[in-house]
């Protein structure tokens, strides 16, 4: 394979995995909200050796040289330069790819932040999407800042998958969920995968791992409880190639 041409299958999918000896199968929401809880419970996931996922939806970034192009999807709709935007998809589901499309959403985010907190003055409810919104923020800034850092380009062919979504099908649980799973081919690659889930009682940590990954995927990513449908988000990020996958919606 060519050194300055790699390709990056980018596959989006809600079904079960089964990671080692963390078991995802089997756990379908109920049509049913659950008892109400009073507090969050996070889930850590890092594992190697899942099995292949399907992709319920899929993308795929070329990289040649410094620059990624999107092979077209008629799923995914090209937002600005370097950010994807699913409007088949249940809630607000954002790709963004390289330095362009983090500059152009934190920029978004900013502007955003600054709204929210301007009518914070006159309702105090506005402060919990403050508080999700500061997180994706960071996790976008940090993103960046690994972009800034990574090589310019990747010498094996790698996928790249992600699960940013309500908890319930990956845990089990009503909440929100952020995984990531890269494996290559062709070589071995050192990778950083940073997650975060936020749910009406908060946000998790920004979780991050690197880890050199060969033939054998690994899986990584946090879940966070919370009230069926209440506001929730969540958010994963891979670098190289600094992709984040983003979502907000209700939990579930």
């Amino acid at each position: 394979m060519n050194n300055a041409h790699s390709i990056f299958a980018v596959r989006f999918f809600s079904v079960a995995l089964v990671a080692g000896s963390f078991v995802m199968a089997g756990c379908v929401a109920s049509s049913e909200p659950e008892e109400a809880i009073d507090s969050a419970t996070e889930a850590l996931i890092d594992e190697s050796g899942a099995r292949s996922i399907p992709g319920q939806n899929e993308m795929q970034l070329e990289r040649t040289g410094d620059s990624l192009a999107l092979v077209p999807n008629a799923a995914w709709k090209e937002l600005a330069p370097g950010v994807w935007e699913n409007g088949e998809q249940e809630g607000a589901g954002r790709i963004i790819a390289g330095a362009e499309g983090h500059k152009w959403a934190i920029e978004q985010a900013e502007k955003e932040l600054s709204e929210l907190q301007a009518q914070a003055e006159e309702d105090p409810a506005a402060n919990d999407a403050i508080e999700r919104l500061q997180a994706q923020l960071a996790n976008l800034q940090e993103t960046a800042k690994n972009i800034a850092a990574a090589p310019a380009s990747l010498t094996v062919s790698c996928n790249i998958g992600f699960y940013t979504g309500p908890s319930s099908p990956v845990s089990g649980s009503y909440g929100a969920a952020a995984l990531a799973q890269v494996s290559c081919t062709g070589g071995c690659e050192m990778f950083t995968i940073s997650a975060q889930a936020c749910t009406n009682f908060g946000c998790s940590p920004v979780y991050s791992s690197s880890r050199f990954v060969c033939s054998t995927p690994w899986t990584y990513g946090v879940t966070q409880s919370g009230t069926y449908g209440a506001s929730c988000s969540s958010a994963a990020s891979v670098s190289p190639p600094g992709i984040m996958s983003s979502w907000s919606g209700f939990c579930g």
